[in-house]
């Protein structure tokens, strides 16, 4: 399936709100200032599930139809689950090294996929959201796609206590969105997403969910917290129409070039700037603007050259080594 541009860039525009939705956490550690919990609320609404919502669109379905389920695996794990254990290797060396972590948490956190690098909970999501999506290839069915999707926005609703019932939820609200991203390609790929009209309307039902989640508890992917699964899923979906339209309209090569197409390595390694500075720098927790400004750029200068080194030197280790077709 040829690769849809402006999906791309919606991944770079996506990539930028989850770096600043990390900021936010450490100007706004207790969530105590509304002028910083508003905007988190509203990123938080739909930014990782419009990953996987992307992803559902993006995906080849008739490709991996004619390709066998254990080539399937094999890809899956080269491009995902050996970039997770890299990434957590670098992230338990370097907690060690700026926080005194020990190396037996640091691999219980990599064990347990509570994780030395936050946002590496996503690859095994990822993962095992892709392999459930897989039965669906295998035998097509919408009724099905629907029904199942809708199971596995609910059944996540009793799996916040234990870790191992957190990393399977994680995987089935992955795939749920996958399969939300795929039942609903056509309107996501709609030329009225770019119009004024669904733009603002899209706008306003994402911020009208992360309203309601301020008022009665909203949802949250990284402790498979959901406590409302119609919300999850409109607000993943409006923001996704969102993030595409306004890609569509604002259009960046450079977007698109050097982060929509690194959205992996970004999200594998931001967070290393950000553990380095608020270890050097303590005031950042619970700072100002200007030192969020601060931290941004130093995760900019930090991530130019990770990123290039990465992608070019040692690019086995993060996926795009196995593979350099842009193809799902």
């Amino acid at each position: 399936m040829k690769r849809v541009e402006y999906v791309d860039t919606a991944k770079g525009y996506l990539m930028l709100l989850v770096v600043i939705g990390h900021v936010l956490i450490v100007l706004n550690p207790e969530y105590g200032k509304l002028y910083y919990t508003a905007p988190q609320a509203f990123i938080y609404t739909f930014h990782m599930p419009a990953f996987f919502i992307i992803h559902g669109i993006l995906f080849d379905v008739e490709k991996w139809q004619e390709r066998s389920t254990k080539e399937f695996f094999v890809r899956r794990f080269q491009t995902l689950m050996i970039p997770y254990c890299f990434f957590e290797l670098i992230g338990m060396l370097w907690r060690i090294a700026f926080f005194g972590q020990s190396l037996w948490t640091g691999l219980y956190n990599f064990v347990t996929v509570r994780c030395n690098v936050g946002a590496d909970w996503f690859l095994p999501a990822m993962f095992l959201g892709g392999l459930l999506f897989m039965v669906y290839v295998r035998h097509p069915s919408r009724i099905y796609g629907v029904a199942s999707a809708a199971l596995c926005f609910l059944l996540p609703m009793g799996m916040s206590g234990h870790q191992v019932l957190i990393v399977i939820g994680r995987g089935l609200l992955a795939y749920a969105f996958i399969m939300s991203g795929h039942l609903l390609r056509s309107l996501f790929l709609s030329e009225k997403t770019k119009s004024s009209l669904w733009i603002a309307l899209s706008f306003a039902v994402t911020a009208g969910v992360a309203v309601y989640g301020l008022k009665f508890g909203g949802n949250d992917f990284y402790p498979c917290l959901v406590q409302n699964p119609v919300t999850f899923f409109i607000g993943g979906v409006s923001g996704t129409v969102l993030i595409i339209g306004l890609s569509r309209i604002l259009h960046c090569k450079m977007i698109t070039d050097y982060i929509g197409n690194h959205t992996l390595l970004i999200m594998g390694t931001h967070q290393l700037a950000i553990y380095a500075m608020t270890a050097l720098v303590p005031g950042l927790y619970g700072g100002t603007i200007m030192h969020g400004l601060l931290l941004a750029v130093a995760i900019l200068a930090f991530e130019i050259p990770v990123v290039w080194i990465l992608d070019t030197k040692i690019n086995i280790l993060t996926g795009k080594g196995f593979s350099r077709n842009k193809g799902s």
